[in-house]
């Protein structure tokens, strides 16, 4: 099995058009509006030979909250067998974490996607899923402190299952 990775939208082709993603952040941000605190979802879309993703990001405006879930679907190359088309499974995907989303903004936020790949499927397409909230503007205050005053003695290694 080839080893799971979220390519940047400049390694894949877009399944979605800018503005298709923009309408369906759009329309997450209206369906959630309620339950929203000062924040956005953003949806980024791609594909190439091998796999099909798509994050969708659910972001507060001051930075304190970013969390992004990934999806990965792995094209399936053998000859005859079935095989949606690249837009069929995103769809498919953006579906299955929109679930996702109401129950977590409906339950306390209080329900996590793994921090590592979890494998997941929803009608018979199999994919995997990783999630993780990070805090952007303590992590750049941070990054600046270290950038000021150094690391002292102790190496520090960036952390990713992706390494």
């Amino acid at each position: 099995m080839q080893k799971l990775i979220y390519r940047s939208v400049n390694e894949v082709k877009p399944v979605w058009s800018t503005a298709e993603l923009q309408k369906i952040s759009s329309l997450m941000n209206v369906k959630y509006r309620a339950l929203l605190n000062n924040e956005q979802f953003q949806v980024e879309s791609g594909t190439d030979s091998n796999q099909v993703q798509i994050k969708v990001t659910l972001e507060s405006s001051d930075k304190s909250m970013f969390y992004p879930i990934e999806l990965i679907h792995i094209l399936d190359s053998r000859e005859g067998e079935s095989q949606l088309t690249p837009d069929e499974v995103a769809a498919l995907m953006l579906d299955y974490i929109d679930v996702y989303w109401q129950e977590y903004l409906n339950d306390g936020r209080d329900v996590f996607v793994p921090l590592a790949w979890d494998k997941h499927s929803c009608e018979g397409v199999e994919f995997f899923i990783r999630g993780f909230v990070r805090n952007i503007s303590l992590e750049q205050q941070a990054d600046e402190l270290f950038r000021k005053h150094g690391h002292g003695d102790h190496e520090i290694e960036p952390i990713s299952d992706e390494l």
